[in-house]
């Protein structure tokens, strides 16, 4: 099972999302690769203004993809369920 918080999740799936849609190159994708690990909270906010400076259309795709990733991983869903993990993760 996956240990991280909400908050890393996020930023990981942003920056798969980010590097998928608009290239590893661009703005948001760098700020989200930097923030991934969680070491520099500057760096999440840097994730969150890059995604205030995309048009809305681009915006609703990063996430789009980036919602996809994360409600597609079972795993770090089944880790925040009260009881898993002293089930065993088997019923």
């Amino acid at each position: 099972m996956q240990d991280l918080s909400p908050e890393l999740r996020f930023l990981r799936a942003v920056a798969d999302a980010a590097t998928a849609h608009l290239g590893a190159d661009h703005a948001l994708s760098l700020a989200a690769d930097a923030a991934r690990d969680g070491a520099r909270p500057e760096k999440a906010a840097e994730v969150h203004e890059a995604l205030a400076a995309l048009d809305d259309a681009t915006r609703e795709a990063v996430l789009a993809l980036a919602h996809r990733a994360m409600r597609e991983d079972l795993a770090a869903i089944w880790s925040f369920l009260p009881g898993a993990a002293q089930a065993g993760g088997r019923h």
